[in-house]
């Protein structure tokens, strides 16, 4: 029994260590009956339970005091913010795809660089707590328009129109006129908000028409812009769900 007992204690430690680094808990509360009855028959009752305290990208002091923890290795501490950061990627990428995305792929090369041994722990570490605190920050890295300054939802879907568009001698619509745009787009959603919007399916296709309509109107009539179908499918698309992401109705 001793043994057993050992055995346990070294899972349990084995399972914390591994939870701070990758910032995962596992619900083993379908087991815990079973774990709980072979505790209590061969061993002593234990808690079944690891409570593990994510790091909080959004504050500076809690990524200041994974950095400075002792008795960890650095690629640990880079580990442990990574998994944070890539957690916070994931709950908020509806809300800003491109934004979020760009970060994504910025983390996950950062991270396979080190699995290379491009970079050291030291830079590993250095690299995850820069694009955390950039994500904290939404540093967007590229010129914002002034009109979108301060303007979270303009700038989200400033983020999926940018560049996307064409007129028909083939210049790119981008800086301030898609920032027009786009905040044109946020306004046609708000005009279509009501109780229980994104459950009334009726409600939605409204919603879909007027952009249509404003697509068609104002961006291919009135501004030239070529409007390939595919495009058009694709951009409405990414629209209504960031509009559903954002716009609480």
């Amino acid at each position: 029994m001793d043994a057993l007992k050992r055995d346990w204690q070294q899972f349990s430690e084995l399972k914390r260590s591994v939870q701070i680094r990758y910032q995962e808990t596992v619900d083993i509360r379908e087991f815990e009956p079973k774990i709980q009855k072979l505790l209590d028959d061969h061993v002593v009752a234990m808690p079944a339970e690891t409570i593990i305290d994510v790091v909080n990208i959004n504050d500076p002091d809690a990524l200041k005091a994974v950095v400075e923890e002792t008795g960890v290795s650095e690629a640990s501490k880079a580990d442990r913010i990574s998994s944070a950061t890539r957690r916070a990627i994931t709950e908020n990428m509806d809300e800003d795809p491109t934004f979020y995305k760009r970060f994504s792929e910025l983390l996950e090369e950062t991270i396979r660089a080190y699995r290379e041994q491009r970079l050291s722990e030291r830079e590993y570490l250095r690299s995850v707590v820069k694009l955390a605190s950039q994500i904290a920050r939404k540093e967007r890295g590229h010129h914002v328009p002034e009109r979108l300054k301060g303007d979270e939802d303009g700038q989200a879907f400033f983020g999926i129109l940018d560049g996307q568009l064409q007129t028909r001698d083939e210049a790119t619509v981008a800086g301030d006129e898609a920032a027009i745009i786009s905040l044109d787009i946020i306004e046609i959603i708000k005009s279509h908000l009501i109780v229980d919007l994104w459950s009334n399916e009726m409600a939605q296709n409204d919603l879909r028409n007027a952009i249509d309509d404003y697509f068609f109107d104002v961006i291919r009539d009135q501004k030239g812009v070529d409007l390939p179908v595919e495009v058009l499918d694709d951009l409405e698309l990414k629209i209504m769900n960031l509009a559903r992401a954002r716009f609480a109705a």
